[in-house]
């Protein structure tokens, strides 16, 4: 069956946002002198807040609010996010054969509806999608298959008739478990072992993993 729909998550997949992200977690770790988090933000990748809150706390351990945290590692991203968003490689040319080919595209990010929307018009991209989909707007977070389900119907569709492409593996578990046809192009974080178990497409970047499912041509 051809694809009706292509669903994408947003930061290390569409923006090259996670190194960022990951320099903002350090300085934030610098500004309240906790020298021990590096590890941390690795296991953050691909979570809503909800979640990351449930390993942060535990990794703050008391020493610092985690929301006083929080407000200090975000103030760092907002400042570094408003100076531009690169793209990764192939988005540009990914997005332009589809909206070509006609077919809807949508956004399904565990970042917050409003904060995605800003990120990707700064990024210079967002009128290629139809909808934007954010954590807050479903029940469970990834790596629960919710948030796909509410991409897909957002464009009328059902996830199983749809591309999904992800690079971490709650995202990629996430799009897996909807029924969609599942991509993942690995970011800062290479895919756990078990993951090859799921017998999903792993690419190298996300013109070749559209390739391999068939999406565009050669």
């Amino acid at each position: 069956m051809p694809y009706q729909g292509v669903l994408f998550d947003m930061d290390g997949l569409l923006l090259d946002s996670e190194r960022q992200v990951v320099k903002c977690f350090r300085q934030a770790t610098a500004d309240f002198d906790l020298p021990d988090m590096d590890d941390v933000v690795f296991r953050l990748i691909g979570l809503r807040q909800d979640a990351g809150e449930v390993i942060l706390r535990k990794a703050l351990d008391g020493r610092v609010d985690c929301q006083t945290f929080y407000n200090g590692w975000y103030a760092h991203i907002r400042d570094r996010m408003a100076q531009g968003i690169p793209l990764k490689d192939g988005v540009q040319v990914l997005l332009k054969l589809l909206q070509d080919q006609g077919l809807p595209c949508a956004v399904a990010t565990s970042t917050h509806t409003a904060k995605a929307r800003e990120h990707l018009e700064i990024a210079g991209i967002l009128p290629y999608f139809r909808t934007v989909t954010g954590g807050e707007q479903v029940q469970h977070g990834k790596p629960a298959p919710d948030i796909y389900h509410a991409a897909a119907a957002s464009l009328g569709l059902q996830a199983s008739n749809c591309a999904a492409f992800e690079d971490s593996d709650p995202g990629t578990n996430a799009a897996f478990a909807s029924g969609a046809r599942t991509v993942q192009v690995p970011d800062i974080n290479t895919p756990a072992p078990e993951m090859r178990k799921l017998g999903h497409t792993i690419a190298p970047d996300i013109l070749q993993g559209a390739r391999l499912i068939g999406l565009i041509g050669n």
